[in-house]
């Protein structure tokens, strides 16, 4: 076992444990299975989140099976996200922070085979991506009319993931490629409600749930790359993958509760206790669309269509308050022309910049949630140890600024996040040549 398989376990587990310590505060991920990560490097999220038509032989595109035929080295990606987040009503008088700090994804990818002209036509990558997150804890102070107030708490904790494998394969300017993975998470929710009488006494009551979930699934890709002149290039691109049912087991339990001398509780009497039921998760399917224009080791840029039908998404066969999401993305980057004779650093960088705008899953009293976000980077190279070095190092950076939500709903949430990979390119299983 290679030394980049060691590091892909070790941080994949490190993953899920952050996963788990996630301070993040959003009562938007109790819908459908979580608040949906933006699966993408953190090369394509500096821009945007433009995937479907951006290939890149330093770092794995998995959004899109088909860039894997575009990889020149063995590529290690990896990356992490911190975001800070302001929950705020339409009033502005109540406001709650909260952030986080985890492993993002954690990627290997590699040719296989190379054309004659020594250009890489089949790749293949691997690795893990968080896909969902549920984290929130809110409490509500409110009145019964003729009891009293009352004060009810929500909270979910749980998300999903992703591990995949695919391949790539070009021919000419056309390259197709297939990813399958293995889905997997759990979402643990619980609502309790204590009321407060002074001449009447009332039972607290509770309600727990734990889902867990699992499936193998599979998205496809394309991509055309055209030669318009001299370095010049555009390329279209898309990807999609099919709605699926996914196997899931629950743990429901009902009861009035009190609290004990521990802060912990004790159950008095049990209403619904049922474990191991088994049902379906409805996912559903989606697809990306784009078209990017290069000079080569110049500048990109190109935009990028994506919806989702999350309106068809059941959890054991009832509808949430989903809608389909429909996004727009635009970004881009920019090599300086001294790159190749200036000694200066800063002209090696590569800048990178975007934006997104559209509708999130979640539909709140009839108001879909709009969303937006501005994004900016860089790709700083690490320079090799010698000149016999076949090795490549640069560390990939992304700032995201963006809004989800409007006046029109109870909350509206900004957030501020920043994104850092590593991605460790070598030429390794070469055949070796000796006079």
């Amino acid at each position: 076992m290679f030394k980049p398989l060691r590091v892909l376990a070790v941080l994949s587990a490190i993953s899920l444990f952050y996963q788990a310590k996630a301070q993040i505060n959003s009562p938007y991920s109790r819908y459908g299975l979580g608040e949906l990560y933006n699966s993408r490097n953190v090369t394509n999220r500096a821009m945007g989140g433009i995937s479907a038509a951006y290939a890149d032989y330093q770092a794995v595109n998995f959004m899109n099976p088909a860039s894997y035929s575009q990889l020149q080295t063995v590529t290690f990606d990896v990356g992490a996200e911190m975001e800070s987040r302001s929950l705020i009503n339409p009033t502005k008088t109540l406001k709650s922070q909260s952030g986080y700090l985890l492993f993002n994804y954690v990627a290997i990818g590699m040719p296989l085979a190379k054309d004659k002209k020594g250009m890489t036509k089949w790749g293949m990558a691997f690795g893990l991506r968080p896909y969902t997150r549920v984290a929130y804890n809110i409490s509500d102070a409110s009145r019964l009319p003729g009891i009293d107030s009352v004060l009810t708490s929500y909270k979910g904790q749980g998300g999903s993931y992703r591990a995949f494998i695919g391949t790539g394969y070009r021919v000419g300017g056309f390259s197709a490629g297939i990813n399958v993975g293995f889905l997997f998470g759990q979402q643990d929710l619980s609502t309790e409600r204590v009321i407060t009488n002074d001449s009447v006494f009332y039972f607290n009551a509770m309600q727990k749930s734990n889902t867990s979930y699992s499936k193998f699934s599979a998205d496809a890709g394309f991509q055309y790359k055209l030669k318009l002149g001299k370095d010049f290039y555009a390329r279209v691109g898309a990807n999609g993958f099919l709605g699926n049912s996914v196997n899931a087991s629950q743990s429901l339990l009902r009861q009035t509760f009190v609290y004990n001398a521990t802060t912990g509780t004790d159950s008095l009497d049990v209403v619904e206790n049922i474990k191991d039921n088994s049902g379906k998760i409805e996912l559903p399917a989606g697809y990306s669309v784009g078209l990017t224009f290069e000079k080569e080791g110049s500048w990109l840029f190109g935009g990028e269509y994506e919806t989702v039908n999350w309106s068809t998404f059941r959890f054991y066969g009832r509808a949430d308050q989903l809608a389909n999401t429909k996004m727009l993305r635009f970004g881009g980057h920019f090599i300086p022309p001294t790159a190749a004779t200036s000694k200066s650093y800063f002209s090696k960088v590569v800048y990178r910049a975007g934006f997104y705008t559209g509708k999130d899953m979640v539909t709140v009293a009839g108001n879909q949630l709009p969303v937006w976000g501005v994004t900016f980077g860089m790709g700083l190279p690490i320079r090799r140890y010698n000149v016999y070095s076949n090795q490549y190092t640069a560390i990939n950076t992304s700032f995201e600024y963006g809004r989800r939500g409007n006046t029109d709903v109870p909350i509206r949430e900004t957030f501020f996040r920043l994104n850092v990979g590593i991605s460790l390119g070598d030429l390794w299983f070469q055949k070796r040549k000796f006079d």
